[in-house]
């Protein structure tokens, strides 16, 4: 895909999620919002399914690149199997949007299919007006300014963030969380969109976040690449999802070593 058509479907991202925040903002603390349970049992409400409504008719509208497939956390896939994909998550964080609790956002991503390449990726926080935007080839962005993650963060000058104890449980993954915790002082919980941009952003070092979807992390991939970090990825072992550990290069190494988190032969 050529740089301007990226730079143009960037944009549209953006907007995508703009558009959808004055739904989500109307439903916040709000009575009306239709709580109910999925099948897996997490939550879902009004303002899931209608900001991703409105997100896929903005991407639905955008195409330079001609037609692109769409999977959605509520919609599931519409498309014809082209090599360009979208990705939606409406609302990152439903379970802290039913509760009041502000850190949850819109996640909107682009792959490319053939490779599994995340090509962009927007996440947008619409209770704390924060925008991350970047692209593959272009730079990551925080409401507009550049980030770039330092060459080198030490774990002993670091926060590193998780995902919910929950998550781990469901990935297999509890032992990580408990040698994390053995191996470092200030591991914290910053779960949902909010953590990812955190490490995006260099205020955590890394996350460790498991049993992500693929519109769970593929905006998150492409940020943290544009900014300069790096992601390792592995099938999680609950069906259809991936454990990621993304951030700063050298701190995501060493945890991957410390916690032998990928397999030998891909450290």
């Amino acid at each position: 895909m050529a740089e301007r058509q990226l730079k143009e479907l960037l944009q549209a991202a953006v907007e995508a999620a703009e558009l959808a925040a004055p739904v989500i903002r109307g439903y916040f603390g709000s009575r009306r919002m239709g709580l109910e349970r999925k099948a897996d049992g997490s939550p879902v409400t009004k303002a899931d399914r209608e900001a991703e409504a409105a997100i896929r008719a903005r991407l639905a509208a955008a195409t330079q690149a001609g037609p692109i497939d769409i999977l959605g956390e509520e919609q599931g896939f519409t498309g014809t199997g082209t090599r360009w994909r979208w990705t939606i998550d409406p609302i990152d964080g439903t379970r802290a949007f039913v509760r009041g609790i502000p850190l949850f956002g819109s996640m909107i991503g682009l792959e490319d299919t053939a490779d599994g390449r995340a090509l962009l990726g927007v996440i947008h926080l619409p209770m704390l007006g924060v925008t991350y935007a970047g692209a593959r080839g272009l730079d990551a962005t925080r409401n507009g300014a550049a980030l770039l993650l330092p060459a080198e963060v030490t774990l002993e000058d670091a926060i590193v963030g998780t995902g919910d104890v929950a998550q781990f449980e469901e990935a297999g993954r509890l032992e990580d969380y408990r040698r994390l915790v053995a191996l470092h002082g200030y591991v914290r919980g910053y779960t949902d969109c909010f953590g990812h941009g955190l490490a995006i952003e260099g205020a955590l070092g890394a996350m460790l976040d498991p049993a992500l979807n693929p519109w769970d992390l593929v905006p998150t991939c492409a940020l943290v690449e544009a900014a300069g970090g790096s992601v390792v990825i592995r099938p999680s072992k609950s069906p259809g999802k991936f454990d990621a550990l993304f951030g700063n290069r050298a701190l995501v190494a060493r945890l991957d070593r410390e916690l032998e988190f990928s397999p030998p032969a891909f450290r």
